[in-house]
């Protein structure tokens, strides 16, 4: 699982509390399928049909692709080898967050006129069932917070402080677009085009100013590529920010490849950030806890017995 995080649990929404809109947009003429049946088992535990349903409404999803069901499928392979785990590890919500956690859940539905237990019988939800999928994230944030420690958070801070300080910088870029699903002869066609415009530019024979004016096709290429003032999760894309602050003033980068297209970037200025460990200690904890959970994921599925009943991603 990649980062930036996302737990791949079906019920991570309803913990931190966002909407289920799309629970009260259940089709009413939807097919009947067996709930019950089974898709793949995690060490003998069950992923059924009311588990992947389930899934897909909380997403808002009403058909999804092969490709859409397979990724959201391991995600429910993911959240059983957790729930074992934690398990082992004697982690358990206390009872009155997890009350507190499930109220919420059937006020939000009730909010959009729906009634809590017809809703989630439709796809096989018992009202223990839900309980059991609301505690799991709560669980992971308590052990998270056991096994995460101060020396680690500060750690990260000093290794990563101007992405979490508030520092902007100013930069600009030159881009070259690309048609959508690009073969890799006109990536790189793109990439040695702007590879000798740096070389230009670095020998004095042309300016970033004028390249960008000249080649970019950027909306701002008029104005010698200007990119929007941006924190490292800001205004700016972090597709570019990634590439832009470990650059120094006046430092252009090498040709890199984004959705957008092949750039390359000149950081112009950097603005100091104000924020210390305490600002951002929360947003830390999220990134140790993605980071947490890959590790932990990556270590059970090594060991797991997965035997699936339906298409495998492999």
């Amino acid at each position: 699982m990649s980062i930036p995080f996302r737990i791949s649990l079906i019920v991570s929404i309803f913990a931190v509390g966002i909407t289920l809109s799309s629970l009260s947009a259940a089709d009413p003429e939807k097919k009947n399928t067996d709930s019950s049946k089974v898709l793949v088992t995690v060490n003998g535990q069950p992923v059924t049909q009311a588990d992947l349903d389930f899934a897909y409404l909380s997403r808002g999803i009403a058909n999804a692709h092969q490709a859409a069901r397979q990724q959201i499928l391991e995600g429910l392979v993911n959240q059983r080898l957790i729930e074992a785990f934690l398990a082992q590890q004697k982690i358990t919500v206390p009872p009155q967050q997890l009350d507190e956690s499930v109220s919420r859940v059937e006020k939000m539905i009730r909010k959009k006129g729906d009634n809590p237990e017809q809703v989630l019988a439709k796809m096989g939800f018992t009202p223990e069932k839900l309980r059991a999928a609301i505690a799991l994230p709560l669980s992971w944030n308590i052990y998270a917070k056991r096994e995460i420690t101060p020396a680690q958070m500060q750690a990260y801070f000093d290794a990563h402080r101007e992405e979490l300080d508030g520092t902007r910088v100013e930069a600009s870029h030159i881009l070259l677009k690309l048609p959508p699903n690009a073969d890799q002869e006109s990536v790189q066609q793109a990439k040695q085009k702007l590879a000798d415009l740096r070389k230009q530019i670095l020998a004095g024979t042309l300016t970033f100013t004028a390249a960008a004016a000249q080649h970019s096709e950027a909306p701002s290429k008029n104005e010698g590529g200007k990119l929007v003032t941006s924190a490292y999760r800001g205004k700016m894309p972090v597709v570019l920010t990634e590439q832009i602050f470990p650059l120094k003033v006046g430092e252009i980068s090498e040709p890199f490849q984004t959705p957008f297209g092949v750039h390359i970037v000149t950081l112009k200025k950097k603005h100091p950030g104000q924020f210390s460990l305490e600002d951002v200690r929360g947003e830390i904890f999220k990134l140790l806890s993605r980071s947490l959970w890959d590790t932990t994921i990556q270590k059970l599925r090594s060991t797991a017995k997965i035997d699936w009943k339906t298409d495998s991603p492999n």
